[in-house]
């Protein structure tokens, strides 16, 4: 699959467009217990100012803020939701100031939150980043978070020619074989990261590439993927091998920092990731 490459700027990407809940995420195990900020949508933002990108994000603050709890348990991560969604965000939402978006990261955290076909059908030939964790996730009556086993409706309505996607790889562990193509094949890519191992990418033609991953000496996973995907679409005009090996590089930078810090300079991510800016 050729890449198709244009010379890497970060501003090529601008206006860029974030959509997603904000969240407080809490951990239990931790002594003391930790609260910090977190939702794909932070840690985007925080990746575009990395790149030297002021993006446009537009969140929601519910009455009952989303706290997701996370936990582990028998070896296994374990995912939490205190209080569902009381709203939903939508492309009715942007501002009517707001500059048309060059490229749109969408963040959705749990089903009801983020009205994602709206913002595929205003901008349909606008690039588009899906962060689509949470059209997999489904709420229980105890809060619990529990992953879907195959591709929800809302997912595969959002595989459209001009959006990337990005999932995790315990996300699509129970998935039937061939799904991945199947959903490819209806959208630009779509990307599946998988931790310490790096990411593969699935093209539309349903052939693969690998990214390979960036040694790191982690401390909080939290964000990995979030970071990654933004760095990823944020740099994808440079071909899928540079926004790959960049997004490498930014989320082992994201994983050797406690909670939602700042990110380095693109220089020094690039310098990690062997790019040449």
């Amino acid at each position: 699959m050729p890449d198709n490459a244009a010379p890497f700027t970060p501003e090529a990407a601008s206006p860029l467009l974030i959509a997603g809940p904000l969240t407080l995420d809490r951990f239990p195990d931790e002594t003391p217990v930790r609260e910090s900020p977190g939702g794909a949508v932070l840690f985007a933002a925080r990746t575009a100012e990395a790149f030297g990108i002021r993006p446009l994000v537009l969140t929601k603050v519910n009455r009952e803020p989303l706290v997701f709890v996370h936990s582990h348990a028998d070896g296994e991560r374990r995912l939490r939701l205190e209080h569902p969604p009381r709203t939903s965000i939508g492309a009715i939402d942007v501002p009517a100031g707001w500059p048309e978006p060059r490229t749109v990261l969408l963040c959705p955290l749990i089903a009801g939150d983020l009205d994602v076909a709206s913002f595929l059908d205003r901008w349909p030939g606008v690039r588009t980043g899906l962060i689509a964790q949470g059209l997999q996730r489904r709420r229980l009556d105890d809060g619990t978070v529990r992953v879907v086993g195959a591709p929800s409706p809302a997912l595969l309505a959002a595989a459209r020619p001009h959006v990337t996607i990005f999932l995790a790889e315990d996300e699509v562990a129970r998935w039937s074989p061939g799904a991945l193509g199947r959903l490819a094949s209806r959208a630009e890519r779509v990307v599946v990261t998988e931790g310490a191992y790096g990411a593969r990418v699935i093209h539309r033609d349903e052939t693969e590439s690998r990214v390979e991953p960036v040694a790191a000496r982690p401390v909080d996973t939290t964000g990995a993927g979030d970071v990654f995907a933004a760095t990823f679409i944020l740099a994808l005009r440079a071909g899928v091998t540079v926004a790959g090996r960049l997004a490498a590089a930014a989320a082992a930078c994201e994983v050797e920092t406690l909670g939602p810090a700042p990110l380095p300079p693109l220089a020094q991510i690039a310098s990690r990731a062997g790019v040449a800016l």
